[in-house]
C-alpha cells in the first residue's frame, strides 16, 4: 500500500500508516536521535580530552497511530490486530531475535516493538488513539537483499596424480571468485553461505573479511556465517561452529562491508566440486 510502513516477522506482517490500512498517522513517526557511548578521558596533567573509541546505539522511533473503522466493532477488530502485532510473540521470547520494521521508502531497519499506550474514549465512534515505539537494533537503515554467488569447480587437470598411493582419491582442491557491487551510503554487513561437500572450507571477500574453519561440509550441510551485530554467527545445519574458525580468520565484528566493488572468494577440497558460496548483504543508509 502507498505510504504504508509495515512491520514484519514470522507469522506477521502488519502494514500500517494510510487511511487505506485504518492505522493512520496523525502526524509523521518521529525518529529519535542515536545516543553515543565515549570511551574519552581528561588529559593527564594537562588540558584537554583524550578521544577514545565512540560507539553508537540503536534509535527509537516513536508512532501516533489513530485507529479508525466505519464502526466500533471494526476499530476494536483493527485495535487488536495492532495490539497483537505489536506484542511481538515470535521474537520476543528468542534471545537475538529481532523483527524487521520497513518504512514508506522501502528501506528497513530490524529491532523490536516495545511500548504500547492505547486510549479508547472515543471508540464509540469508531476511533481509538495508539502511541508506540520501536527500537532499533542498530543506527542504520538497509535496502534490499542483494546477493552474489560463486561456485566451486576442481581445475581440469584434477583427478588421479602421481605417484600414485593406496588408498587413491579423486579429490582436487580449488578456489573460484567472483565480482560484485556493494552500494549505500556506509559499509553494511554480510551473511555468507557455504554449501557443501567441502573439506576446510576458506570464505573470502578480499580486503575485507576472511573466515577459515577446520572442518567438514557434507553434501547436505550449509554453513552459514551472520556478521550482522544482532547476530554475529557461525553455524552449521543450525548448530554453532564459531570454535573451529582458525586464528587467521577476521573477526565478525570487523567484518563490515563498504561500498564499493569486491571480490568473493571460495576455497577448500572437494569430490564433487559443486559446493558454492553466496554472499547476501543489503545496502545501508543512515536515513530511511
Amino acid at each position: 500500500m502507498p505510504n504504508d510502513w509495515r512491520l514484519v516477522y514470522p507469522g506477521t506482517d502488519l502494514a500500517f500508516g494510510s487511511v487505506t490500512s485504518g492505522l493512520v498517522f496523525p502526524v509523521a513517526p518521529a525518529i529519535g536521535t542515536t545516543e553515543t557511548e565515549a570511551d574519552d578521558t581528561r588529559r593527564p596533567r594537562g588540558d584537554g580530552t583524550v578521544f577514545g573509541v565512540d560507539y553508537l546505539s540503536g534509535q527509537t522511533i516513536g508512532f501516533a497511530v489513530d485507529v479508525v473503522g466505519p464502526d466500533e466493532s471494526a476499530t476494536r477488530a483493527r485495535l487488536a490486530t495492532l495490539a497483537r502485532a505489536w506484542r511481538g510473540d515470535a521474537v520476543r521470547s528468542s534471545p537475538g531475535a529481532v523483527a524487521e520494521l520497513v518504512a514508506h521508502t522501502g528501506r528497513s531497519t530490524f529491532g523490536r516493538p516495545r511500548r504500547f499506550v492505547s486510549n479508547d474514549d472515543e471508540i464509540h465512534s469508531g476511533l481509538a488513539a495508539v502511541t508506540a515505539d520501536f527500537v532499533t537494533a542498530d543506527d542504520l537503515w538497509y535496502g534490499p537483499e542483494q546477493a552474489a554467488e560463486v561456485s566451486l569447480v576442481p581445475a581440469a587437470g584434477g583427478g588421479l596424480v602421481a605417484p600414485l598411493a593406496s588408498p587413491l582419491s579423486t579429490t582436487a582442491t580449488s578456489d573460484r571468485s567472483a565480482v560484485f557491487q556493494v552500494d549505500g551510503e556506509v559499509p553494511t554487513w554480510p551473511v555468507l553461505e557455504v554449501a557443501g561437500p567441502l573439506t576446510s572450507p576458506v570464505i573470502e571477500i578480499v580486503g575485507v573479511l576472511r573466515i577459515e574453519l577446520g572442518l567438514a561440509l557434507a553434501y547436505d550441510q550449509t554453513l552459514v556465517i551472520d556478521t550482522r551485530p544482532w547476530a554475529r554467527t557461525v553455524l552449521r545445519d543450525g548448530a554453532s561452529v564459531s570454535g573451529r574458525r582458525t586464528r587467521a580468520s577476521t573477526r565478525l565484528d570487523a567484518a563490515a562491508l563498504p561500498p564499493g566493488t569486491h571480490q568473493l572468494v571460495l576455497r577448500g577440497a572437494s569430490a564433487t566440486g559443486t559446493a558454492r558460496a553466496t554472499a547476501r548483504w543489503r545496502n545501508a543508509y543512515t536515513t530511511p
